[in-house]
């Protein structure tokens, strides 16, 4: 319970007014309203500090003129009583653990900000946000990555797994859209005799924020079947293993997966939880139990991002 309660806590920052104003009716003398369409949210971003520009944007929260006009579920189009020159922020949401009644404005993202749009009622203005991560003066850090890329991977099966990883670059790993990073990924196939894999990070994390600070752990997967994502953690003398997020399937079991999906899962109120931890772990698992033939699973850019104001 306490979980639940904790999940957005510090993301109310910005968006906390958001539904309740949304749902007010329109002021003023305006009747028809002007109409801003946004389908998509893009992301910019520097490989090299913050890893390939993956991302699933599932929502828009927009401003206009720095007052909250709502969040909307993408693709949408906003009706807007204004008319005339106005600026209109953008900030992109996201469904917190994949879970999509748990929408959040994600934290670690600038607004994109359009300073002009020239609203005409009764019609339509198209915006194509581009979204960057907030710069470092903001406190933001990328606090581990894995893109399986480099010849060091900073991950390991445990003995509980009974097959080793494959590091993949063939036609079904994760690619770069634009062709220049990322030609590797992580892959496990568990044949029909074969019960299970764990996937854990080599390093034990022991500076991650436990005083509630926004912190994700993000990647790109796909799988025939269930998968675990989880954490190991340290706390007087014994290491427990929990599970955080169970990721579905994102193709038909014993048949290998084409369709990648991106995942934001939120640590913070774990870290709160077990603030007293000596480290922390993530781990990827799968148990597999039924005789549907081989299982495929793949992994690719992880990454531990969090924000320490």
């Amino acid at each position: 319970m306490r979980r639940n309660c904790t999940l957005f806590l510090f993301f109310v920052l910005a968006f906390v007014t958001a539904s309740i104003t949304s749902c007010k009716k329109f002021e003023g003398d305006q009747t028809v309203p002007s109409y801003i369409r946004i389908d998509t949210i893009g992301l910019t971003c520097d490989y090299y500090t913050y890893g390939a520009n993956t991302h699933r944007f599932v929502d828009a929260w927009v401003y206009v003129d720095d007052d909250v006009r709502g969040c909307f579920e993408l693709p949408a189009t906003i009706p807007i009583l204004k008319q005339g020159p106005h600026k209109v922020s953008v900030y992109a949401g996201i469904a917190v653990n994949g879970i999509k009644d748990a929408r959040s404005g994600y934290p670690f993202t600038a607004p994109a900000i359009f300073s002009n749009v020239n609203l005409v009622p009764d019609s339509i203005v198209t915006l194509v946000p581009m979204v960057t991560y907030w710069p470092n003066g903001e406190n933001l850090h990328v606090r581990w990555m894995e893109d399986f890329d480099t010849g060091t991977v900073t991950m390991e099966t445990t003995s509980q797994s009974d097959v080793p990883y494959i590091r993949t670059s063939g036609p079904l790993a994760w690619h770069d859209p634009e062709g220049v990073h990322s030609t590797y990924s992580a892959k496990f196939v568990l044949p029909s005799d074969t019960m299970q894999f764990c996937f854990v990070t080599s390093e034990e994390f022991t500076d991650l924020p436990t005083k509630g600070s926004p912190c994700m752990l993000e990647m790109d997967y796909k799988c025939s079947d269930t998968c675990t994502v989880g954490i190991f953690y340290r706390e007087n003398y014994s290491v427990i293993q929990e599970a955080l997020v169970r990721l579905k399937p994102t193709g038909a079991l014993g048949e290998e997966p084409v369709e990648w999906n991106k995942i934001y899962i939120n640590l913070g109120p774990y870290f709160v939880d077990y603030e007293d931890a000596d480290y922390f772990k993530v781990y990827l698992s799968s148990w597999f139990n039924r005789n549907d033939g081989e299982q495929y699973f793949y992994f690719d850019n992880l990454k531990i991002i969090y924000n320490d104001r």
